[in-house]
C-alpha cells in the first residue's frame, strides 16, 4: 500500500514538473509577444499622430498662456471630464429654474475647465446675451450683458479656440440678431450703444467726400506702427506730445501759464484729465474734438462765467502744430485697441480687405461686425478638415445678411450722448452701393458650396440659396429704380434680365411676372413694397430722397411731385388696418424721415455747391435749423474745393433762430415729430 502511495506521489510529481516547465515556456513566449506587440505599437504612436494631425483630430491641451486658475483646472485628469458632466447637468437645473446669476457663475467656471471646447463659449455668452439680459431693468443694465456675451466670445473664447467656426458664427449671429434686428424692445439703445462706443475709437466721422478716402483713413491706421511704446520713444514729437498730454498739478499749470491766480489754477487742475495713449485719448478725442457738434456739451455755467471743461487739454490737441502728430498717435493707438485681445481682438488687415472689397464700412454698425465675424471665420477656418457643415453655412448666410442690411441701413445717422449712450439719437439710411456686392456674394458663395451639386446651374446662386438671392434683387430693383440716376437704373435693369433668365418656373420657362415691360414690372412691386417695415421705410425715404435731387437741378415739379408721393404712401401704409402696426412697426414721422434724407444728401459728395444751394433753399425752416451745424462743414469744404472757394454762407445761409435752437434742440425735433413738412416757399424760388 505504501509503494503504491509512493509511486502516484512520484508520478504527480513528475507531472507536476512538466506542467511548469511547460508554463514558463508559455510565461516566455507570452512575454516575448507582449514586448513585440508593445515594440511595435510605439513604432505606430508617430505615424498614427500623423494621422490624426492630418485629419485635425487633435486638439490643443497644452497649457502654455492659460491664466493660472484656468490652468490649474485643465490638470484635473479623469476628474475633470466628470466635473464637466456634473456641471452641464446643474446648468441645466439652473436654467429651468431661472437662476441665471448661479447659471452665470457656473458657466464660468465651465469655461475654465474646458476652455477649449467650443460649446462652453456659446453656451456661457447665449446665456448673457440673452437669458439674463431681458431679465433687467433698464436699457443700460440690458446693454451691458449683451456686450458681456459679445467680449466672452470675441475676448476669451476665440483666444483659446481660433479656428472655431461655431464661435465666428454665433458671434456673428449676435451682432446681426440681437443688436440689429428689432425683436429685442431695446434694439434701438443697443444699436445707439454700439455706435457710441465705435465712434470713440474711430473718432467722430471725417469730412469725406469720396469713398476711397473712408477706405484710405483705414488705411492709415493699418499701416501705423504697432509697436506703440517703441514707436513713442523713438519719435520726438510724438514723445513730447504724450509727455505734455500728462495731468498736470497746480504748480505746473501756474509754470504753463503764469497769469493764473491761485483759484483759477486749483478750478483748472481739478478740470485735468488724464490722457494716455490708449482708449482714454480716443474717448477724448472723439466727445470734445468735434468739428460740428454744439458748444453748449463743451461748457458749463459757472458763477455767470463760461469755462470750458479740459480747456488745457483741448488747446494743446486742437493746436495746428500738433496736428499731424495727433493724428499718427491716433493712428498708432487705434491700431493698438481694434488689434487688442482684451479689447477687440480684430485683424484690422482684413478690415482693410473688407473696405477694399465692399467700400467704407462704418463700424458703427452691426451690420459690419456681423459681416466681419462671419467672413473672417469662414476666411480662417477653411483648412479646417472636420468643421461643421451647419455652422458653415450659417456663417455664409450671415455674410449674405449682413450685405443685405447694409443696403437697407447703410448709412448712420448719430446725434452721440456721450454721458448716455443707449439715448443717443441714431437712425439708418438705405445705401445702394451695398446690392452689387451683395449679389456677387450669393454668386461667389453659391458655387463655392453648391458647385458640386447636380442641380446647380451656372451664373446662379445654387439651389439653397437660388430664393434667398432672387427675392434679394426683386427687392433691390425697386430700391435703385427709387434711388434715381441712370446708373441706378441700368443697374436695376441687368438684375430684371438677369431674373428673367434664370428665374424659371418648373418647366423651365420664363415665370409670368417678368413677361411684361421693364416698367410695368417696377410699377407692380411699389405695392409689394409696403408689406414690411424695412420696405416700407425704403420705399419712402427713396422719394424722399428723389424730391432733394430733383430740386438740386432745379425741376420744382417733379420734386413736389415726388414729394407727395412719399407723403401718399406714408398715410397708405399707416391705414393699414390689417396688419398690426404696433410702435416697432410704426415708420418714423415723416418730418423726422426728411430731415434725416436732407443731411444725408447735404453730405453726398456727388453733388455740387450750387446744387446744395438750391435744396436749401427748398428745405423747410425746422428742417434747415436741425441740420445746419451737422452738414455746414461738408458744404464748406466742398466750397473750398472749388477754385476760387465759393462763399459757404451764400450757399446754405444760417437759418434764423439757430441761437435758440441750439438752446433747446429738442423742441425742434418735436416740432418736426409733428409737422407736417412741405416744401418750402423757397422752393418756387429754385429755377431762378
Amino acid at each position: 500500500m505504501a509503494q503504491v502511495n509512493q509511486s502516484k506521489m512520484e508520478a504527480y510529481l513528475a507531472g507536476r514538473s512538466s506542467a511548469m516547465r511547460g508554463d514558463r515556456w508559455v510565461r516566455l513566449v507570452a512575454g516575448t509577444l507582449s514586448i513585440l506587440c508593445l515594440a511595435c505599437s510605439m513604432m505606430l504612436v508617430r505615424p498614427i499622430n500623423d494621422i490624426r494631425r492630418d485629419e485635425q483630430m487633435t486638439m490643443d491641451v497644452t497649457v502654455e498662456g492659460l491664466p493660472p486658475d484656468i490652468a490649474l483646472l485643465t490638470k484635473l485628469g479623469t476628474l475633470r471630464a466628470l466635473a464637466i458632466d456634473v456641471a452641464f447637468i446643474r446648468l441645466e437645473e439652473l436654467k429651468e429654474e431661472n437662476r441665471f446669476f448661479e447659471l452665470m457663475q457656473l458657466s464660468n467656471w465651465l469655461c475654465k475647465l474646458a476652455p477649449r471646447y467650443p460649446t462652453v463659449w456659446v453656451y456661457s455668452a447665449w446665456n448673457m446675451a440673452y437669458n439674463i439680459s431681458v431679465c433687467q431693468y433698464g436699457d443700460e443694465a440690458r446693454w451691458l450683458w449683451v456686450s458681456n456675451g459679445i467680449r466672452n466670445l470675441r475676448n476669451k473664447g476665440l483666444v483659446y479656440n481660433p479656428k472655431s467656426i461655431t464661435l465666428y458664427k454665433e458671434l456673428a449671429w449676435i451682432f446681426n440678431h440681437k443688436i440689429g434686428d428689432k425683436l429685442d424692445d431695446s434694439h434701438m439703445a443697443y444699436k445707439a450703444e454700439l455706435a457710441v462706443e465705435m465712434e470713440r475709437v474711430f473718432g467722430e466721422p471725417p469730412l469725406v467726400m469720396e469713398d476711397d478716402q473712408a477706405v484710405q483713413r483705414f488705411r492709415e491706421i493699418v499701416e501705423a506702427p504697432r509697436d506703440l511704446n517703441k514707436w513713442i520713444e523713438e519719435t520726438p514729437a510724438i514723445k513730447r506730445l504724450v509727455e505734455q498730454m500728462k495731468r498736470k498739478s497746480e504748480d505746473e499749470l501756474r509754470e504753463l501759464n503764469p497769469d493764473l491766480t491761485g483759484e483759477e489754477a486749483k478750478k483748472a487742475a481739478n478740470d485735468e484729465v488724464v490722457l494716455d495713449p490708449d482708449i482714454t485719448l480716443l474717448s477724448f478725442v472723439a466727445e470734445y474734438l468735434r468739428t460740428y457738434s454744439n458748444l453748449e456739451q463743451f461748457v458749463v455755467a459757472d458763477d455767470g462765467d463760461v469755462i470750458v471743461h479740459h480747456e488745457r487739454q483741448r488747446k494743446l490737441l486742437s493746436d495746428p502744430a500738433n496736428a499731424e502728430s495727433l493724428k499718427a498717435l491716433c493712428a498708432a493707438v487705434r491700431s493698438g485697441v481694434l488689434r487688442d485681445p482684451d479689447m477687440y481682438n480684430m485683424n484690422i488687415d482684413y478690415m482693410l480687405s473688407l473696405m477694399e472689397e465692399y467700400g467704407p464700412l462704418d463700424w458703427r454698425s452691426p451690420y459690419s461686425h456681423c459681416l466681419y465675424w462671419s467672413s473672417y471665420g469662414d476666411k480662417v477656418t477653411t483648412d479646417v478638415k472636420n468643421r461643421d457643415p451647419a455652422d458653415t453655412m450659417n456663417a455664409v448666410r450671415f455674410i449674405f445678411f449682413a450685405l443685405d442690411q447694409l443696403s437697407l441701413k447703410g448709412k448712420i445717422v448719430l446725434e452721440p450722448d456721450f454721458d448716455e449712450p443707449g439715448k443717443s439719437y441714431i437712425d439708418y439710411q438705405p445705401d445702394a452701393r451695398f446690392i452689387r456686392h451683395m449679389h456677387e456674394a450669393y454668386l461667389k458663395y453659391g458655387k463655392e458650396q453648391f458647385g458640386d451639386d447636380p442641380d446647380f446651374v451656372e451664373g446662379t446662386a445654387g439651389p439653397n440659396y437660388s430664393t434667398g438671392h432672387e427675392n434679394f434683387l426683386m427687392r433691390s430693383i425697386r430700391q435703385l429704380y427709387l434711388t434715381g440716376g441712370k446708373k441706378n437704373f441700368d443697374e436695376a435693369k441687368e438684375y430684371y434680365f438677369y431674373l428673367r433668365k434664370y428665374d424659371l418656373d418648373e418647366d423651365g420657362h420664363t415665370k409670368p411676372r417678368y413677361n411684361t415691360t421693364f416698367k410695368a414690372f417696377i410699377e407692380r412691386q411699389f405695392k409689394e413694397a409696403l408689406d414690411t417695415q424695412a420696405g416700407a421705410t425704403v420705399f419712402i425715404q427713396s422719394f424722399l430722397l428723389r424730391s432733394l435731387k430733383e430740386a438740386a437741378v432745379g425741376d420744382v415739379e417733379r420734386s413736389l411731385n415726388s414729394f407727395a408721393t412719399a407723403k401718399e404712401w406714408y398715410e397708405y401704409y399707416h391705414s393699414d388696418t390689417k396688419t398690426d402696426r404696433n410702435n416697432r412697426r410704426n415708420l418714423q414721422k415723416l418730418g423726422v424721415m426728411r430731415r434725416d434724407i436732407a443731411k444725408v444728401f447735404m453730405e453726398l459728395p456727388d453733388y455740387t455747391a450750387q446744387d446744395k444751394a438750391r435744396v436749401w433753399k427748398s428745405l423747410d425752416l425746422l428742417t434747415r435749423r436741425a441740420i445746419y451745424d451737422d452738414v455746414r462743414p461738408f458744404v464748406e469744404y466742398q466750397c473750398n474745393l472749388h477754385q476760387p472757394p465759393f462763399d459757404v454762407n451764400k450757399v446754405m445761409p444760417t437759418p434764423p433762430g439757430m441761437e435758440e435752437y441750439r438752446k433747446n434742440p429738442e423742441a425742434t425735433l418735436d416740432e418736426l415729430r409733428y409737422f407736417d413738412p412741405t416744401v418750402s416757399q423757397g422752393t418756387k424760388q429754385v429755377s431762378e
